[in-house]
Formats: C-alpha cells, structure tokens, sequence
C-alpha cells in the first residue's frame, strides 16, 4: 500500500484531517462503578408517543432488558437510515446504570470520539461519570453509537496487520517534501487504500453512521426508556450529538450540559485550525512547565529554545526513524501521536516529559507504546475495538474533505501561522480524501428555538476543543448558557472545580440553569 509517514499525524476530534484523535474523556482507570445487580425489573416503560406510521415499529418495540453485573443492558432496533427509511435496520447497544437512591429519571451520556464506547465508559466509570449527588437520582444511560462497538459496527480490515501497517509503516526511502505533489500523492493513495478497505468490509452502511443517524438514534432511547424529554450529558464530539440534537429535536430538549464543546458550524478546515491552535497552546504550557522541572529533557533552558528542539527533533524523525524492538521504526506520525495524546490532562505531562527524553536518547519504546495505546492497539497487534475506524468513518461523513492541492496549500499556511511548532503536524490530505460517499451533514449554526436551557462548558486551554469553539456555540443556542473555566485539560464536569460541578448538578437536579455567563 502506498503510505505517507505524516498522514497519521494529525487531530481528528472535529474536523475529518488524517488518522486523527479520539476527543474524549479520560477517566482514571482505577475508579469504577458498583457490582450490586439491579433489583427486580427496569423502572421504566415506553411514552408510547405518537409518531409517523413508519416509525410506530421502532419506537413501540418490546425491549429485552436484562441484568448486566451492576447494570441493565438491552439491544434496540433502529432504522439504518433515518432520512431515507427503507427495511434495513441496525442495533444499538445500551446500558443503563441504576440510580443509587430515589430515581427520578434519566440522563444519556456520550464520552466521545467520534467511536468511543459509551456502553464501556457507562459499565465502569458510572460513579465518576456523575457526581454522587446527582447519580443517587438519575439513572446513567451509555450506549454504543451506530458502527461502534457492540452496536452494528463498521469494519475495515480482515487482518489486524493491514490497519496496523496503513497506521505505522514507514515508507522506504527520503521523505518527500511536506505539500509536495510527491508527498500529497503518497497521502491521497493511503486514503484510498483505507477507504477502498472500508466499504469492502462495510459496504452501503458506511454512508449511514454521521451524527444526524446517531442523534435521531438517541430520540429513539429516550422514548423507549420513558423520558418525555431527553436529558443528556456529552464530552467532545458528544458534544456535537447533544447540539445536532437540540437542532433535529428542539421541543425534546431537557436538561442538556455539553463539555468541552465542538462548535457546529465549523468546516473540516475550520477545526484543524482551531486543534492546532489548541494543541500548540497546550504544548507551550507543557514546555513551559517542564523547564520548571528536575527531569525536563531539553538541552534549552527557555521556552523558545525548547519549542525549537521539539520541532527539530520530530523532522529529524522523518529522515532518521529509531528502530525499536519489534522491528517497527519510529518516525514523526507516531511521535506526534504520543505527544498530542499526553497532552489532554496536565496529570499525563511527567510521562510526556519521559517520553520526550527517551526519543532524545534516541529509545523510540515509549513513545510507540503511547501511541498503540491511544489507538486501542494491543501488544500483538490487534486492536482493542473498531474505534478508530468509527472515528474516520463519521468525520468523513460530518465535514467534506478539502481535497484541492492548492487549497490542501494555502490552508497549511495559515496552520503553521497559528501553530510552528505542532503546526506541521495538522497540514495535509486527511484519511477522507478518497471517501467512498458525501458528507452528510452540512456544518451550520444550531439555534434550537424553544428549546430547555443548554448549558455549554469550555476550558481555555482545552487542547483538543479549543475555548472558542465553546463560545461560539453558547451564543448560537437560543437557550446556551455558557460557562467558561481558567484551566488544562479536556471536560471540566467532575474535575473537582466547584464553580463548575455545584451549577451543573443543580441544574440537573431542579432543572435551574445558571441566570447568565459564569467564569470559573
């Protein structure tokens, strides 16, 4: 296959550029939710709402609910295509996390990715997911997105090793110069292979896994586990599903936080920049900080000095990759990938910080090891899940791929502008250049008239869904009450800061959102 060895190295959280990352959040793997079984049966049953005759099948199924360890867990049937109808249908995987006191509902949650499984955060981060006071209430309801997981999922390899290679292997050769014809061929002839990959494992049902399927999707939830309104709380992309929401469904909005936010309106190109930027920032306060430190791997004793070295050192990787002992070589893609991927808490900077000092040393062990993990891959290269295919396959079908070399150029120069140092990283084809369908959804601003408070939370140094995009989502909404909070790291629900935690809850506990803007 034809390969590129910088197309794995750039941010896919919003806009549809290269292999990407997952945007979700990152709980501590040491926390996890009761192991008492629910008692007796679910306290729930169906609206029974009245809806179109071709929807009466879905809407009115009979759900087998059954116990799932400490929860309930049940398949629901949903269209393939919402807007299209037709026969075929696919399966949704839910889990629901009983309240821990008096139930008085429900509250959906989405972590993430596109591709991340919320069945899995829901299973065993219940209890962090929520806070107590809050969780003693309300149910937690986690479900797989369509082509996710133990939901009907995509597929785009019979062989762990074609994605693992179309991920890591390093062509053979120099490295063509970044935007070259040479270099944009190699990116567009490894979005081709992937792509023709997928829509032989996956075939029509690649077209229908966007977020418009996925939100129309959670209507269906809400209706079959009761709820008259949909109360709801998404990370990241979860974002863009809670918003996408509000916009197909305004009259059943309930109460709706949305963390770390993706602005709606946004471009494949718009959101490139705006990871970059954030990314950028993120790795200035990284360095910033590391310079403060006894272990800080850099030669240079000032930020610019070590912002310098960080950008020789991942060029340096394209022409000389490190071997490491698998027979792998490490070259800038993968570096880049354990570097953004540590860059999402400030908890996770000493391991960037020994990361970083290995690659200088010349050990590439750490650094792949951070990037296999990001990526679910296991130590004999299988993968954990379909989570990074899910993830390409709907940002391909959210924003349209910029696929004009020229255009591919004159974007790149406003990225390395805003971003020198991480910047180079973000420039190029993406993984959508030769998608096999359209996009779906036209990126545009969501109003939801009429719709219940939606409560949109940005930090300001959130790498991977920048502030702005937080902002421009709050004044968008009719009914967005934003609150704004001086901080690292990717969703500030839960983070322990009371400013934030102690509106949220009250909100989803009474329904009183904050009168205006808050600053935390």
């Amino acid at each position: 296959m034809h390969h590129s060895r910088r197309a794995p190295a750039a941010i896919a959280v919003a806009a549809a550029v290269a292999v990407g990352l997952a945007g979700c959040l990152m709980p501590p793997p040491a926390i996890t939710g009761p192991t008492a079984a629910p008692d007796g049966s679910p306290p729930w049953s169906p609206t029974g709402e009245q809806v179109a005759p071709e929807l009466e099948q879905y809407y009115g199924q009979d759900v087998d609910w059954t116990d799932c360890g400490a929860n309930w867990c049940g398949t629901i049937t949903a269209p393939m295509d919402w807007f299209g109808q037709g026969d075929e249908t696919v399966e949704l995987a839910v889990t629901v996390a009983p309240a821990t006191g008096e139930r008085e509902g429900a509250i959906l949650y989405n972590p993430g990715g596109p591709g991340a499984s919320g069945l899995d955060y829901v299973q065993q981060y219940a209890d962090y997911l929520l806070l107590p006071e809050v969780r003693e209430h309300y149910d937690l309801v986690g479900f797989d997105p369509r082509g996710v997981g133990q939901s009907t999922p995509i597929s785009c390899y019979d062989d762990p090793k074609e994605l693992y290679d179309w991920l890591w292997e390093v062509p053979e050769g120099p490295a063509p110069e970044p935007l070259s014809d040479e270099d944009l061929q190699e990116q567009l002839d490894s979005a081709q292979w992937f792509a023709d990959a997928c829509l032989e494992h996956t075939g029509e049902y690649l077209q229908h896994v966007g977020t418009e399927q996925v939100a129309s999707d959670m209507d269906l939830m809400r209706a079959l586990l009761g709820e008259d309104q949909l109360d709801y709380l998404g990370v990241s992309y979860g974002t863009l599903i809670g918003s996408t929401y509000a916009d197909l469904f305004p009259e059943n909005v309930g109460r709706m936080v949305l963390d770390a936010a993706v602005s709606p309106d946004a471009t494949d190109f718009d959101g490139t920049l705006f990871q970059a930027s954030g990314f950028e920032l993120a790795y200035g306060n990284f360095v910033a900080d590391c310079l403060q430190q006894d272990d800080c791997p850099f030669a240079a004793t000032d930020e610019a000095g070590a912002l310098a070295e960080t950008r020789a050192l991942i060029d340096r990787l394209d022409e000389q990759p490190i071997p490491v002992a698998d027979g792998r070589e490490l070259a800038s893609g993968a570096f880049f990938i354990a570097i953004a991927a540590n860059l999402y808490a400030d908890f996770q900077w000493p391991v960037l910080r020994g990361i970083i000092g290995d690659v200088l040393d010349g050990d590439g062990e750490s650094a792949y090891a951070a990037a296999d993990e990001y990526y679910g891959v296991n130590p004999d290269g299988t993968f954990v899940d379909n989570s990074l295919e899910a993830l390409i396959a709907v940002n391909c079908l959210d924003y349209a791929a910029v696929t004009d070399w020229d255009e591919v150029r004159a974007n790149a120069e406003r990225i390395l502008e805003a971003a020198p140092t991480l910047g180079p990283d973000f420039i190029g084809l993406g993984s959508c250049a030769a998608w096999p369908f359209e996009a779906t959804r036209e990126p545009h601003e969501i109003t939801a008239p009429g719709a219940e408070p939606i409560i949109v939370i940005g930090g300001r140094n959130d790498p991977a869904t920048p502030y702005q995009q937080a902002v421009d989502l709050a004044e968008m909404l009719e009914s967005g009450v934003l609150i704004s909070v001086d901080a690292e790291g990717h969703g500030q629900y839960g983070q322990g800061n009371a400013c934030v935690d102690e509106p949220v809850n009250e909100y989803f506990l009474t329904g009183t959102a904050p009168s205006g803007a808050l600053d935390c």
